[in-house]
């Protein structure tokens, strides 16, 4: 990217070169000192802090009809492989809904507590670790 100095970015971007020159201290754009002093910045660190620039004009090519047509023939076939990865899945859906639902094993280790944790009241303090990391398995 080409590197401006402060007036060509304050004509380019309808600012003052005292606002640019502001910005570059405070350290909303970054710039750099040419060896003859000048203070550069870089296009894209102006468009970075600024946007595009308002009065750029970026010319537009017009398509040609081959290169519509290329195009068109690329969208119909991503399309296609759109739709028969669409079906794809719905057929797993399908198959996915006919399995019974799996069995909750959380819910078998919680009815049944480590016989250790289950002669202890439930109030009981916890006096070292072990305790806690008991009442821990005990739980999950």
């Amino acid at each position: 990217m080409p590197e401006l100095n402060l007036s060509q970015a304050a004509r380019l971007y309808g600012k003052s070169r005292m606002t640019l020159h502001r910005h570059c201290g405070s350290g909303r754009i970054s710039s750099r000192l040419s060896h003859d002093g000048q203070r550069l910045i870089d296009l894209s660190e102006l468009i970075r802090a600024y946007g595009e620039p308002p009065n750029r004009v970026t010319p537009e090519t017009p398509e040609t009809p081959s290169d519509q047509s290329q195009r068109d023939d690329l969208l119909l076939r991503e399309l296609q492989a759109l739709r028969e990865q669409v079906t794809q899945l719905q057929e797993e859906v399908r198959a996915l809904q006919r399995l019974p639902a799996p069995r909750q094993l959380s819910e078998e280790r919680d009815n049944a507590p480590p016989a250790d944790m289950a002669s202890r009241p439930p109030g009981e303090p916890i006096r070292e670790f072990g305790d806690l990391l008991k009442r821990f398995e005990a739980k999950h």
